[in-house]
């Protein structure tokens, strides 16, 4: 392994996701995306997984994160999103419980463009991406506190926003104590 970014393909292009893989262990920049609309907040999963994340993915080499966030909600879910403004970054060690998995993370509240093309099913729904199959759901935001919702600090970032953005670093392995 050898440090060089991963080439991924995307869309019937080969793109350059920033992941660097190393003996040590690997390093993923991600974005996400915070959509609440009437008290409900857009998560999604891996088809093969049970716990949650916010929705976003990976940066590309050259790419804005506030453009790769809105990438990432187009290509998933067909939905035209806007940056309303950032609200953490987070440094995740052990991310999703993932032993030497470091991932930095870009994390923005988002606003539809139109309201008209967001899917508001009640039940988990799959994106429209072929090349990854992920499921989708809202929440009650109440109701996250009985689900695993990674980063695992999120929880509790949601609770308070604030008008400042936040630099917080975490461990999935270690969470947080209240």
């Amino acid at each position: 392994m050898d440090g060089s970014p991963i080439i991924s393909h995307c869309e019937g292009r080969d793109v350059r996701l920033i992941t660097l893989k190393h003996d040590r262990g690997e390093f993923l920049f991600r974005v996400a995306g915070v959509f609440i609309h009437n008290n409900k907040i857009l998560l999604m999963r891996t088809s093969k997984g049970t716990a949650w994340v916010l929705p976003g993915g990976r940066l590309e080499i050259n790419e804005k994160s506030a453009d790769a966030v809105i990438r990432e909600f187009k290509e998933e879910l067909g939905f035209s999103m806007k940056v309303n403004r950032p609200l953490w970054v987070i440094e995740n060690f052990n991310a999703y419980g993932n032993r030497n998995l470091h991932e930095f993370g870009i994390y923005y509240r988002l606003e539809a463009e139109r309201l008209d093309e967001i899917r508001w099913e009640p039940d988990e729904f799959h994106g429209i991406e072929d090349a990854v199959k992920l499921t989708f759901k809202w929440f009650d935001l109440d109701e996250l506190k009985t689900i695993t919702l990674y980063p695992l600090c999120i929880k509790e970032l949601l609770k308070e926003t604030g008008p400042e953005m936040k630099h917080v670093i975490n461990d999935d392995l270690n969470p947080m104590q209240p």
